[in-house]
């Protein structure tokens, strides 16, 4: 009952905050679909953070340290910390061009640079295809915590987030996300703090939950971890992955055209591997920590290891906070990623819009992608895989193959069209070989492969048609 009344509130704060900002916003395209690029430091921080907090960090961290190990914290806290790093170079360019040119989307920017219509369609396909599964995702998760904490079905309760979700970016846009990811960014900094302080009293504290769960299970504390998971490749696989994938998450791209000045994006970047290097930690020690106690975890279930953990060793209103905490971090990153899918298509697809206008247009998009995301939750969901290796196995690695080209656009001159398309065709095609097992991956993730091809087809197609440009 007290999750039930807490989510409600919740439910209503945010579609309220989603009327408020229709109110404040202006009937443009900029004004909607990036909130006028007036995001100031505090608002850019907790949009970019909360936007990439999503269902894994409250559920797959966990459920992933559950059966791996302490590596899980090294691949994620610091590895996503660096991502900071490679936001700054390439958002602080995006920014640059974005207020110089007017570009709305990720790729307006691509096309622009490039002359290329195709190469801006190409570039827009694959990052909706490939968002649509980490979408789907968060519903799922949403619907995960649902069932657990009441009687309604996961499907329905991800379908209900779903709906929601939907409501307030349809009256706010990107100032009714970019409001909503403060509050939500509160919340599960807040609630995850809270999970991990009351687990470690009941425990004993952080030192005796520590030597339980290393008495149980020992190898969770060193490399390769449970099962050999994080062997040398894997550990420098996920390293790097996040380097090339996360900026290229659609609804982290476009925050980027949000800053209100370069200082606003250099405070977001200095405080947002601090936050993450504390607050990924605590997921990774609660579902370790749960080899320590007697609670069980059946096979397959291990994505809910920290609801289990929290609903075993804390207060009951602690717990229905922690799961509330866990709903804003999945319901930020899916309103942002709606936002932005209906961004590209309303803007990039060579369709006109007759007796519509873009804002509208846009709006249809935001409920169409929201029946897919609910189509993909009742049949594209594989509870065996868990939400960390459907991630992997799709969105990051998917749109990692984009970054050569990104970074091609904003610094390379030689850069050609030609080699960005055949980059990512390239790219896409040497993941599912690699994924399939048809061609060897030598223990790497196959994404690492993917953008090796990538960047080394990107160079040569691009010298090759440079110079055959230069003699034309």
């Amino acid at each position: 009952m007290i999750f039930i009344f807490l989510v409600t509130i919740y439910f209503i704060i945010l579609i309220i905050l989603g009327f408020y900002a229709q109110k404040r916003t202006k009937k443009t395209p900029e004004d909607y679909f990036l909130g006028n690029r007036t995001f100031g430091p505090i608002v850019l921080f907790f949009t970019l953070a909360a936007t990439n907090f999503s269902a894994f960090t409250f559920l797959g961290f966990a459920g992933k340290a559950y059966t791996s190990g302490f590596g899980q914290y090294g691949i994620m806290g610091f590895g996503t910390a660096f991502m900071a790093i490679m936001f700054y170079i390439i958002g602080r360019k995006v920014w640059k061009l974005g207020k110089e040119k007017g570009f709305i989307t990720p790729p307006e920017l691509i096309g622009d640079r490039f002359k290329s219509t195709s190469l801006r369609l190409l570039f827009m396909f694959i990052m909706v295809i490939f968002t649509i599964p980490y979408l789907a995702t968060q519903a799922i998760g949403a619907g995960m915590l649902i069932e657990y904490m009441t009687e309604i079905s996961w499907q329905v309760g991800a379908i209900i987030t779903m709906i929601i979700i939907m409501l307030y970016v349809l009256f706010g846009g990107m100032r009714g996300s970019g409001w909503t990811d403060v509050l939500q960014g509160f919340i599960m900094i807040i609630a995850m703090t809270l999970a991990v302080v009351f687990v470690a009293i009941s425990l004993g504290g952080f030192e005796a939950a520590n030597i339980a769960a290393f008495e149980a299970k020992p190898e969770l504390f060193a490399r390769p971890g449970g099962g050999d998971y994080f062997l040398p490749q894997i550990w420098f696989s996920f390293m790097l992955l996040w380097l090339f994938a996360d900026p290229m998450f659609p609804q982290i791209f476009s925050r980027f055209y949000t800053a209100k000045n370069e200082k606003s994006l250099k405070i977001s970047m200095i405080f947002y591997p601090i936050v993450v290097s504390f607050l990924f930690l605590f997921p990774v020690l609660i579902g370790i920590w749960a080899h320590g106690t007697s609670v069980e975890i059946a096979i397959g279930s291990e994505d809910m290891v920290l609801p289990i953990m929290v609903a075993t060793y804390a207060p009951s209103f602690i717990f229905a906070f922690v799961m509330v905490g866990a709903l804003a971090a999945l319901m930020s990153t899916a309103d942002s990623q709606l936002l932005s899918l209906s961004t590209m298509i309303s803007r990039d697809l060579p369709i006109k819009k007759r007796r519509i206008s873009e804002i509208l247009f846009g709006k249809a998009i935001i409920i169409i992608l929201s029946l897919f995301a609910i189509f993909f939750v009742i049949g594209g969901y594989d509870t065996k895989v868990g939400i960390m290796g459907t991630l992997v196995s799709t969105t990051f690695s998917g749109l990692a193959v984009l970054c050569p080209t990104t970074i091609a656009a904003l610094y390379w001159k030689k850069a050609t069209k030609y080699g960005c398309i055949a980059s990512i065709i390239c790219g896409e095609i040497s993941i599912f070989l690699f994924q399939f097992k048809i061609f060897p991956t030598f223990g790497f993730l196959s994404a690492i492969w993917g953008i090796l091809i990538s960047i080394i087809v990107l160079i040569i197609i691009s010298y090759i048609t440079h110079r055959k440009e230069k003699i034309i």
